[in-house]
């Protein structure tokens, strides 16, 4: 039995400055136990090692604790309102083969090709947003850019009209601060409100566009099924999630990174063909999901030289792994240069993120912009130190204030 220690995974503190603690955690690892927020005793994976043999071993760790002897999610979601508890259909609460079905539909919507032909929309939409900003001295880029540039391209992927854009951040405002169950409470209401609008465009005739994701998924089938209309809501809820919530974060976390070391951000001002290693340097420094999905133990089982049972609940913490010194050099330096970067960020094995590409292209994008459009941006520290928010499992900044000149 592995003693539950109380590691500081949760305030603006440790986001700030997230490696002391992690090096402490990997000291104890490869496995430690925390109680958490709302979700409870979970065993979290901390060397990259560890996380990787966890995220690849689909046989002895399951996405659906109902295939590790696990009823109390269910048990769970009998009393949430219906329109919350659908959500637990998408496909990255299932394993193969269900898991398998559910992404398969989605697929073809993220594979290089189609973000290669998204790429000039996506320029297009930043471009926009930074014609907003010109003439002004300062600006907070949390607000002004690094959250709509992501919200905006999914929602033109998804085919949602641009004029609900607005509806959208102010429903998941209360999404900000989930540290602990009176904040999910608070939230309920704007997810509810999502919930019933993506019901509705995703009809036929109910207001998506005819050439949008929503349109191709509500036709789409896999031997001669389609998704039921909770799945399909259920779908979409999570890929606008998870292409919009992240990616901010990888983006501002990253302007945040490169503002934060001069010489790094010089050397990319004169040398963009380093833009991909940047990107994935900031991928593995900012780590902006800090944590996976749960997985549950299908056995009672050793693993990583320790005993568990069956049902036991398991996380990867990225946090960790990506900068773990048995894997990488000089871990705390922040070097856009790094290669090889084998980070965990997107995960990996079977649920490994969908949305990779379009992740590294929105990065790539906004930071190109951006850099050459305000070449002598600034932080702007004036009004204190930059604030991290009280997330578990995600490193986000409050906001991202600079200075568009020296």
């Amino acid at each position: 039995m592995i003693e539950t220690r109380d590691f500081d995974i949760l305030s603006p503190g440790f986001h700030t400055n997230p490696f002391p603690t992690v090096d402490r955690m990997r000291a104890e690892g490869p496995v430690v136990c925390m109680k958490l927020p709302i979700v409870g005793r979970t065993y979290l994976a901390v060397t990259h090692e560890a996380c990787a043999a966890l995220l690849k071993d689909h046989e002895s760790f399951a996405r659906d604790p109902r295939n590790a002897g696990s009823r109390t999610q269910a048990r769970i979601l009998r009393f949430l309102p219906r329109t919350i508890s659908l959500l637990a259909l998408n496909m990255l609460g299932h394993d193969d083969p269900e898991h398998r079905r559910l992404r398969g539909l989605v697929d073809q919507a993220f594979q290089r090709r189609t973000i290669e032909a998204m790429k000039p929309m996506i320029a297009q939409i930043a471009d926009r947003l930074l014609d907003r900003m010109e003439g002004r001295l300062e600006v907070d880029l949390m607000s002004e850019f690094c959250r709509d540039l992501p919200l905006s391209v999914i929602c033109a992927m998804l085919g949602l009209p641009e004029e609900d854009h607005d509806r959208f951040k102010n429903w998941l405002g209360g999404l900000k601060d989930t540290a602990n169950i009176g904040a999910v409470i608070r939230a309920v209401p704007g997810v509810i409100s999502v919930v019933r609008y993506l019901r509705r465009v995703s009809r036929p005739g109910g207001g998506a566009l005819p050439d949008g994701l929503i349109a191709a998924l509500r036709d789409a089938e896999t031997d001669g099924q389609k998704l039921s209309e909770d799945e399909l809501v259920s779908m979409i809820f999570l890929l606008f999630g998870a292409g919009q919530e992240t990616t901010t974060h990888l983006i501002s976390g990253g302007l945040f990174a490169l503002l934060s070391h001069e010489d790094q951000r010089r050397r990319l001002q004169s040398e963009l063909s380093l833009m991909p290693t940047c990107v994935e340097e900031c991928l593995r420094y900012v780590s902006p999901v800090q944590m996976t999905k749960p997985r549950f133990a299908t056995r009672d089982m050793v693993w990583q030289e320790r005993q568990f049972r069956r049902g036991d609940m398991f996380a990867g913490f990225l946090a960790a792994a990506n900068c773990d010194p048995a894997k990488f050099e000089d871990p705390h330096r922040f070097d856009i240069t790094r290669h090889p970067n084998p980070h965990l960020s997107f995960g990996t094995g079977a649920h490994f993120c969908l949305g990779f590409q379009l992740a590294r292209a929105e990065a790539a994008i906004a930071l190109e912009r951006i850099i050459a459009r305000f070449p002598d941006m600034r932080l702007d520290n004036r009004t204190g130190n930059i604030e991290w928010r009280k997330r578990l499992g995600i490193r986000a900044l409050a906001q991202l204030p600079v200075r568009l000149v020296a």
